[in-house]
């Protein structure tokens, strides 16, 4: 049914129960995965989401060294899970300020017939202003999506 399954990771526990069930999937139907992080550019919103606002704020090549390594950490481990239950993974890093934009290319350049990714369930005036990625992902794509809580 699925050849192969785009999971975006951020390494959140929401993320945790995504690639868990990419994973589960993949195994279920002899796929492959692809995980994928998206890296914001720098940023004053970046540098908090990494916590590089401390006395002495991160250069912009400081923030992107620290975050490609947060992002490889991240993917690497998908990896290792992905290893564990005898199922092929790729990875991709990729930086970009529309994660959702990123994450339907990413889909559509590797061929892949099934996004298993998670949402936080952002509710009332936080997913007004903050919105919801797999809100954008769900309206920008026609490949089939299985989001996780």
């Amino acid at each position: 049914m699925y050849r192969h399954i785009l999971v975006p990771t951020d390494g959140s526990l929401v993320s945790a129960r995504a690639e868990k069930a990419a994973i589960d999937v993949a195994k279920k139907y002899r796929a492959s995965i692809t995980a994928v992080h998206v890296v914001a550019p720098y940023s004053p919103l970046a540098l908090g989401e990494i916590g590089g606002l401390g006395p002495a704020p991160l250069s912009p090549d400081e923030y992107r060294v620290l975050a490609e390594k947060r992002g490889k950490a991240v993917l690497k481990r998908v990896v290792a899970r992905a290893r564990r239950a005898k199922v092929g993974a790729d990875t991709i890093l990729v930086t970009s300020d529309s994660p959702s934009e990123a994450l339907v290319n990413a889909a559509r350049e590797t061929g892949c017939d099934l996004i298993v990714m998670g949402s936080s369930s952002r509710v009332g005036i936080e997913r007004i202003f903050i919105g919801s990625v797999s809100s954008e992902v769900l309206s920008a794509t026609r490949i089939a999506t299985l989001i996780c809580h």
